[in-house]
């Protein structure tokens, strides 16, 4: 009996080494992340891929929601679907509204898998939970997964998030027609920080302008405006991805020196 004991705790220590390591790499490439929007009744739950690397992905994502009731019964709804995500990307899958009174709990579970070469049999690389509750007074409760790879200042309940802002210093149509398109995306994208980014309009050569954009005061993308649609939404696009990517690098920086 002995060896047999062994070779199960050995293999129960296996496992978990496997299991271990395997959480390390959650999030590291692509992260996932449930965002929710509360209101007085409803809160609306956001399921979001945010590209970490400088490589367009092909993605697979699945939306799973568990609702248990007061009997522990359960049951469960999935949403889920191919994507696909350019450089530094962050796309915004799917979303559902729950009712800020709940009976019983409800777990939103959020999974994104790699597709390589048109397979889906592989692991889940990036991965986020939320758990909701109802307090005796009715308040909604959210338990978040502790391996969050984003902090949710707003979901502090002793601290304020101080949102960024994107600043306008423009001068031409073209100039406020680029800052349209940009804060357009910007919005979509539900970027959160605590940076501003300001776009300035100065005078250029020959009759044009030049447009900058700077991310806490440093330089990430400058071009000399044109009146075209086309030529302005590319700019805001390019402008947008250089943004992110810098806000990145930021959140990076920030969590080297906290470790250390």
């Amino acid at each position: 009996m002995l060896p047999k004991k062994r070779l199960v705790l050995t293999l129960v220590y296996v496992l978990t080494s496997m299991f271990v390591c395997a959480q390390k790499f959650y999030n590291k490439d692509v992260n996932a992340l449930i965002k929710f929007d509360k209101t007085s009744e409803f809160t609306i739950f956001s399921a979001t891929a945010e590209n970490l690397t400088y490589s367009d992905l092909s993605l697979r994502y699945e939306f799973m929601v568990f609702k248990k009731d007061s009997a522990d019964n359960t049951a469960k709804s999935l949403q889920g679907n191919r994507f696909f995500l350019e450089a530094n990307e962050k796309k915004i899958l799917s979303s559902i509204t729950l009712n800020n009174v709940i009976a019983g709990k409800v777990t939103l579970l959020l999974l994104v898998y790699p597709v390589l070469d048109g397979e889906e049999n592989t692991g889940a690389i990036s991965k986020d939970r939320i758990e909701v509750t109802s307090n005796k007074n009715g308040q909604l409760q959210l338990k978040l997964d502790p391996n969050r790879k984003e902090l949710l200042r707003e979901e502090a309940q002793d601290g304020i998030f101080l949102q960024g802002l994107v600043v306008k210093k423009v001068l031409t149509k073209s100039g406020r027609d680029f800052y349209k398109y940009f804060y357009a995306e910007y919005f979509n994208k539900q970027i959160k920080t605590e940076k501003h980014i300001v776009i300035e309009e100065v005078p250029g050569q020959r009759r044009s302008t030049r447009i900058s954009v700077k991310v806490d005061g440093q330089l990430v993308w400058q071009f000399f405006s044109q009146p075209k649609k086309d030529y302005l939404t590319k700019m805001a696009n390019t402008a947008l991805d250089r943004s992110i990517r810098y806000l990145q690098q930021l959140q990076k920086q920030k969590q080297t020196l906290t470790r250390y």
